[in-house]
């Protein structure tokens, strides 16, 4: 028998998401005309089109949202801070290509748009980071472990940067598309 009992959730993470009002077929024009300008960095891509990181000359209202909307989470958790510096980039996974699990080093957010997202075309998966995945304790609940987003198109989803994450195969026959960010506060 036990009594006094207290039970609280510690370390709690979050995603954040929204709708950006933007002309999505203009970010795509965009995504497709920086394919043509620059060539493809092999970061954390296996296969598919990686553009170099931008600061401020590309994406511009999509990126001027990724602030606002940033600013706004950072205000409603209450953490004392303010964007400071947003680097960003654009994905395109045709065919089996796929994003191996990684991180973004310092970012304090990081976000990802997504402009073009066929059926079965992948999903953005986030991994515990902590050593939970090594023991027993979560066997039975996958749930614990993972955090599984299946992407909609033209929803913007930002997370704590330090969260190790990976995005599946893209088992269509069409592009994923996607803007990603870094937010540096």
């Amino acid at each position: 028998m036990y009594d006094h009992v207290i039970d609280k959730n510690i370390f709690p993470t979050f995603v954040c998401s929204c709708i950006p009002q933007i002309d999505m077929m203009e970010v795509l024009e965009e995504v497709y005309q920086t394919q043509l300008d620059y060539k493809t960095e092999n970061l954390s891509n296996e296969g598919g089109y990686h553009s170099p990181k931008f600061v401020g000359t590309r994406f511009l209202k999509l990126r001027n949202v990724v602030e606002e909307f940033c600013n706004d989470i950072l205000q409603q958790k209450d953490l004392g801070l303010n964007v400071q510096t947003i680097e960003y980039w654009c994905n395109i996974n045709k065919s089996y290509n796929y994003n191996v699990m990684h991180s973004h080093g310092r970012a304090d957010l990081i976000g990802i748009y997504y402009v073009q997202v066929p059926p079965g075309s992948g999903n953005f998966v986030v991994m515990r980071n902590d050593g939970s995945q090594y023991c027993d304790l979560y066997e039975n609940r996958a749930d614990m472990l993972e955090y599984i987003t299946e992407p909609e198109v033209g929803r913007l989803y930002v997370y704590p940067g330090y969260l190790w994450h990976y995005v599946t195969g893209n088992n269509s026959e069409q592009d994923r598309i996607s803007v990603s960010f870094n937010i540096l506060t």
